[in-house]
């Protein structure tokens, strides 16, 4: 109940979506469709504290990203799109992983980590209320072999982004690209 006034509160706040995504977790069967926020508050380089370059999963059904990282998702979408049949997932589980993102395929970052945050919303929808307080008190020790991974460890190893929903990107975010 609480997750869902959370994400009706930032929904009304924030006003349109950049973008909505097609999500999931390996152990998910169905895809969700999960709203992406953008901002500039939240592009590198802005020298806001905590926020500058940062992809945040609010709840099971938005994620905040800068308008830079949004604009990067696009295009590597126009170039080499994914879709659900053929989702992005994080090289070698890790985001961090430099021999394991070496692998084959695709090479898409900002997909992958979209890919990442769309382990948070898995994370987001099985802990309700309880996903901020644990996830987002251990996010900023990124991932690695220690007990305080292990969420950002699980994003990385199950996420799956598999595509932009159709007709969903805003007219700003177009008029961008071009």
């Amino acid at each position: 109940m609480l997750n869902e006034l959370w994400t009706d509160w930032l929904r009304h706040r924030s006003g349109r979506p950049a973008f909505r995504i097609y999500g999931k977790a390996k152990p998910e069967t169905e895809w969700r469709v999960v709203d992406i926020y953008a901002t500039p508050r939240r592009n590198l380089g802005s020298g806001w504290p905590l926020w500058d370059g940062t992809c945040v999963t609010w709840s099971d059904q938005i994620i905040a990203v800068g308008w830079d990282f949004a604009l990067a998702v696009l295009r590597e979408q126009s170039d080499d799109p994914a879709s659900r049949q053929y989702p992005v997932e994080v090289p070698g589980g890790r985001i961090r992983d430099a021999t394991g993102r070496k692998a084959p395929g695709r090479d898409s970052p900002a997909s992958e980590v979209l890919a990442h945050e769309c382990g948070h919303t898995w994370q987001a929808l099985r802990l309700h209320s309880l996903y901020l307080p644990f996830v987002g008190m251990v996010t900023l020790f990124r991932e690695g072999p220690h007990a305080w991974n292990y969420f950002e460890n699980q994003a990385s190893e199950r996420g799956q982004f598999g595509g932009i929903v159709s007709g969903s990107v805003s007219p700003e975010l177009l008029r961008d690209l071009t």
